[in-house]
């Protein structure tokens, strides 16, 4: 229900830069209308490089979030001050913690909510995928612990998940007592929407090989090494599959880089409406991006490539993902017609699994918004 004639204090903390993507999907723009009165604060230039922000967006001048206004709070004095003009009903959400030394435990922000005794929200709502295989279980279940260890100093009011695994995920890594609400994955579209394309497509979901904003602001290089030979080996995937379907690939771009030069000759790009183009495809391509989850959600068969330009680390990533979701990847020079034959399938049951595992349980129903808005009221 949109509420009109109350408006609680809600902010939005982030320590690092906010870009576009995730405020779009949560509609941040909307949560007034449901009886918020919301602000969004960034400490991202205490505990990130000036240099390392820039170069994190620097592949699209719109990728930063412009939507509503944020405040860029300067040092931990401000933030303090801040915190401190706080009314006992405000609530932050906090959508991850600053790190000084690359050292887990020392998260002055945190120390400040917990000096002034706010109410905070932490999220868990893209739970850890988990590789059907012995050995990844124990190691994971370690990590599990010694996250918990990690987070003796964490209280929060409330913890926000998604999926079964969310739900397990969270309470095996908080140590305090706090209530817990499931939510459909914000990464989804959960109702049908108008396509915006009126005939039969395939869709690549593009990975933005260009530029990385999550290894360039740690001050890290590009995971992709052979950009070049990237685009050739995924150009001669499309064409293949082209060829054995009689459909065109549409190109789904997140927006994080804008293509001055189409690399997928010429093929059509489409940008920040991925999930829509997904939804009405016939087939789904792709590397790693959450965008895939709404292949799974429409029973949409999802082919999974891994390159040789890419990392290691990046292509271990592939192949966990594809393995989490019980399906098989593949190195985008080793594609044949026979592959793609036996993997061109939908398996519903095995989707269906996965939906409620990682994505939505059972029980919960509605919109993101409608959903995540309710649960802040309830606090």
């Amino acid at each position: 229900m949109v509420l009109k004639n109350y408006s609680k204090k809600l902010i939005i903390y982030c320590p690092v830069p906010i870009f576009d993507t995730w405020p779009q999907k949560w509609e941040l723009d909307k949560f007034k209308d449901y009886g918020f009165d919301i602000a969004l604060w960034s400490t991202e230039e205490i505990f990130y490089k000036l240099e390392n922000i820039k170069a994190a967006a620097s592949g699209s001048d719109k990728y930063l979030y412009t939507d509503l206004a944020i405040i860029k709070i300067k040092n931990l004095n401000e933030l303090e001050n801040r915190v401190s003009e706080l009314d006992s009903k405000a609530i932050v959400c906090i959508m991850t913690l600053g790190l000084l030394n690359n050292n887990n435990f020392d998260n002055p922000d945190l120390d400040i909510f917990n000096k002034y005794k706010i109410k905070y929200v932490i999220h868990h709502l893209i739970p850890h995928f988990i590789v059907p295989n012995m050995w990844f279980k124990l190691k994971f279940n370690f990590r599990l612990l010694q996250k918990k260890l990690r987070n003796y100093k964490k209280k929060p009011t409330l913890i926000i998940g998604t999926g079964s695994e969310g739900r397990n995920q969270a309470f095996k890594i908080y140590n305090k007592k706090f209530n817990y609400k499931s939510l459909p994955s914000f990464n989804v579209l959960w109702f049908k929407e108008k396509p915006i394309i009126d005939k039969k497509y395939i869709i690549y979901v593009e990975e933005s090989v260009n530029v990385s904003p999550d290894s360039f602001l740690f001050g890290h290089g590009n995971p992709t090494c052979d950009i070049e030979g990237f685009y050739k080996r995924i150009n001669d995937v499309l064409e293949k599959i082209e060829n054995w379907t009689n459909l065109k690939v549409i190109i789904g771009a997140s927006g994080k880089y804008d293509y001055k030069v189409n690399p997928f000759k010429n093929r059509q790009i489409i940008y920040k409406k991925t999930s829509n183009l997904v939804q009405h495809s016939e087939l789904v391509l792709g590397h790693k991006s959450s965008a895939l989850e709404q292949a799974i959600v429409d029973y949409k068969p999802l082919l999974i490539f891994k390159d040789r330009g890419f990392s290691k680390l990046k292509n271990k990533f592939i192949d966990n993902f594809a393995r989490s979701y019980r399906l098989n990847s593949i190195w985008t020079n080793q594609l044949t017609k026979t592959y793609f034959e036996k993997n061109n399938q939908v398996k519903k049951a095995l989707y269906k699994e996965i939906i409620k595992k990682y994505l939505k349980e059972d029980s919960v129903t509605g919109t993101f918004l409608e959903n995540v808005t309710k649960a802040f009221h309830e606090i």
